[in-house]
């Protein structure tokens, strides 16, 4: 067999630019001697009508887009369900002076977790349960043109935990200027801030359900521009279940956020946020919204610790960015928290459409560190809120958390299914020296109007 020569591109290469020097020669020299005008000097071109040169330096023959990037979210397939869900909206009409919009909301949230919380020289403890974790019936108003009044309501749990979640307005006093005031929770962390319909998880990481404050009376005064938005208020440190009172020196709430898109290769875009949240507890101890929980003469499932205190905390900081693609999205939060305790964590939470607008692959990774014996609180399962109710808590210094698990969207983000595994280990060196680690396998399920 005759062996088969092949020529380097760069010969090739070198060989075509060679063989074109000598005509580029001889039209430039009947340029300079007015035999040709320079107009008349064509630009070498392939057979395909290309540009050789763009070939060789690897440049493509369109212009790359230009202008301001945005990012524009992906719309939701129409459903056969959207004249149900649409039923909502009880009045609409944006030519009316007074009220343009009165729209019932409410959220049906049903959990359930199976596993075994294993603890070093002590009994095991179950996670076997299932429960109602949020029923929430309210109202929404749209009035005057710059106006939304919310009034929401909690049933669900005893009644220690059924409250008014929400009563607010908002108000727009410029085109990029709000004020809202009433009861409402103060923004702090990516997870904390998020409503709950929005959680890609069945519940909050430990560390964020651990400082996020509770609902209050307050005012919030906030803009709104194109790549910056900032808000700051004053909340009332009391945390009555339906209307709280002016009690205490309050708390200072500041938030400062950052928007960009970026241009992918593809075309497409990402939207890029930077928050920062800083809460300042003027009343320590005193205060009934941080923690928003009362863990005291509660005795621990992992050690039989009695709490004696709630954790007290002055200063909380956190700090995150969240990055959204057509199907990729990542957030990743650091939170600090000082005062008679000191704590500390990050979570990391990537997600993944892998059926775009039906099936979302989630997963997180959440670690809390504290120097304080048993400074860490938390439940795990359905009961890893310590606000909501009784259940086995759990303490330590030090936790970690892995979940993957996937959301099965049957109607938009308003009917979702969660199904995911966890791993969670909960450290006490500090303290009575001991580890509780546990598989637990979450479903849930949220429905939304």
């Amino acid at each position: 067999m005759k062996a088969k020569h092949f020529i380097p591109t760069a010969t090739v290469v070198a060989l075509g630019c060679t063989l074109a020097l000598p005509l580029a020669a001889n039209e430039a020299l009947d340029i300079l001697e007015g035999k040709k005008e320079a107009d008349a000097a064509a630009a070498p071109v392939a057979a395909d009508g290309s540009d050789p040169m763009a070939e060789i330096f690897g440049e493509e023959g369109g212009e790359a887009p230009t202008g301001p990037v945005t990012y524009t979210p992906a719309e939701w397939a129409p459903s056969p369900l959207d004249p149900i869900w649409s039923r909502a909206v009880l009045f609409e009409d944006e030519s009316n002076p007074w009220v343009q919009q009165l729209a019932i909301m409410g959220m049906f949230h049903f959990n359930g977790s199976w596993g075994t919380a294993d603890i070093e020289r002590t009994p095991d403890v179950s996670l076997d349960a299932t429960r109602t974790r949020r029923a929430r019936l309210g109202a929404r108003l749209r009035a005057f043109g710059n106006t939304e009044i919310e009034a929401v309501g909690e049933f669900a749990g005893d009644g220690d935990y059924s409250r008014l979640e929400r009563l607010k307005a908002t108000t727009r006093v410029l085109p990029n200027h709000s004020v809202s005031f009433g009861k409402m929770r103060p923004r702090f962390g990516i997870e904390g801030s998020k409503d709950p319909q929005m959680l890609l998880a069945p519940e909050r990481a430990l560390l964020s359900s651990m400082l996020m404050p509770a609902e209050s009376l307050g005012v919030m005064f906030s803009q709104d521009c194109d790549a910056w938005d900032w808000g700051l208020g004053w909340f009332s440190n009391d945390s009555d279940r339906y209307v709280p009172g002016l009690e205490g020196n309050g708390m200072i709430a500041a938030n400062l956020a950052y928007e960009s898109a970026e241009r992918l290769d593809g075309g497409g875009a990402m939207r890029t946020r930077w928050t920062l949240d800083y809460l300042y507890n003027m009343d320590h101890r005193k205060s009934e919204i941080v923690p928003r929980y009362d863990l005291r003469s509660r005795i621990s499932a992992n050690g039989g610790q009695v709490i004696t205190a709630n954790p007290a905390f002055r200063h909380l900081v956190s700090t995150g960015i969240e990055l959204e693609g057509d199907c990729f999205a990542f957030e990743g939060e650091f939170m600090l928290a000082n005062g008679e305790v000191n704590a500390w964590g990050l979570t990391l939470t990537p997600s993944f459409w892998v059926v775009p607008g039906t099936l979302k692959a989630v997963a997180r990774y959440h670690y809390a560190d504290t120097d304080d014996p048993a400074g860490l609180v938390g439940g795990l399962g359905v009961s890893s809120d310590p606000f909501f109710d009784g259940s086995p808590t759990f303490v330590g210094d030090e936790f970690h958390s892995f979940y993957l698990g996937a959301n099965l969207h049957l109607y938009q983000d308003k009917v979702v299914l969660l199904n995911g595994m966890e791993y969670a280990l909960m450290k006490d060196d500090a303290g009575l020296g001991f580890e509780t680690n546990a598989w637990i396998w979450h479903t849930g399920a949220r429905v939304s109007f």
